[in-house]
């Protein structure tokens, strides 16, 4: 059960409330993500598949859009703030041992994801073209040609695919629950909170193995074509009428993990120091 928050610094109150915004930015992101995904698999608009940057380019060209996604960038960095904390200080006292190492370096490297997605919004906003413009594919063939290159990108690929084995894990165990102010939730808050929790982790556990399948098929064909993002794994089941459905199953899944990173905003107990 998560400890009862005590912030006596006005510094630890400011890092837990921006962390707060931070959770509700991502979920922004994710909901998108997924609305988006349901869109696509009802055929109800006419644009592609798209992931965390996509959605960020989608909100800035609505009314007041550039506003909108500058305020969802800045809220992101409380959630790359708190991530970097978790690194490096080890605030919930996870422990030193292997595994506890290893999630801290996640922390550390979910950080890094996210303030890459938050600075994305600079050129979004300075219509700038992306530094990432060259193809996945292209840095994938990059390396496959250096020495060890196919063993790098197989290994890359391995990796993800144990996370999306161990986001089946963590959807199946719901330890997430015992990081929620449970005393200050309703039975009903609880019990959407378990759900969306649950569909919404092994929705990313869905996607993070078919991104790690592909690449580890990209290393052992030496086919970089093959390495797949979040939204090119998505696309998979766009193409084809009959696999639409699955799509319109993983759009629920990220816009139920999009709720659950708003009951993390308003319950997880967040103790920065």
């Amino acid at each position: 059960m998560a400890k009862a928050e005590k912030h006596d610094h006005p510094i630890e109150k400011w890092i837990a409330g921006y962390a707060r915004f931070g959770y509700g930015a991502k979920g922004i992101i994710y909901g998108g993500t997924g609305v988006l995904a349901l869109l696509a698999a009802f055929d109800l608009t006419s644009g592609e598949v798209t992931g965390s940057t996509g959605v960020l380019k989608t909100i800035a060209v609505q009314p007041l859009g550039r506003a909108l996604v500058t305020i969802v960038a800045a809220s992101l960095m409380g959630y790359v703030v708190w991530r970097f904390i978790q690194a490096f200080w080890d605030p919930e006292h996870s422990g030193n041992d292997f595994s506890d190492i290893v999630r801290r370096i996640g922390y550390g490297c979910s950080g890094l994801v996210y303030a890459s997605i938050a600075y994305s919004v600079v050129e979004i906003l300075t219509d700038e073209p992306s530094k990432a413009e060259k193809g996945i594919e292209d840095w994938a063939y990059t390396v496959m040609t250096r020495p060890l290159g196919r063993v790098l990108v197989g290994a890359g690929g391995l990796l993800f695919f144990g996370i999306g084995c161990y986001y089946f894990y963590r959807a199946v165990k719901a330890e997430f629950r015992k990081r929620f102010k449970r005393h200050k939730m309703s039975d009903t808050a609880k019990i959407w909170a378990s759900i969306v929790g649950r569909v919404g982790i092994a929705a990313r556990g869905v996607v993070y193995v078919l991104v790690g399948s592909y690449a580890m098929g990209a290393a052992w064909q030496f086919e970089p074509e093959l390495i797949k993002t979040t939204e090119e794994a998505l696309a998979l089941f766009d193409d084809n009428p009959t696999d639409e459905w699955i799509l319109a199953v993983l759009g629920i899944g990220f816009v139920a993990y999009g709720i659950h990173m708003g009951f993390q905003a308003i319950y997880r107990s967040i103790d920065p120091m």
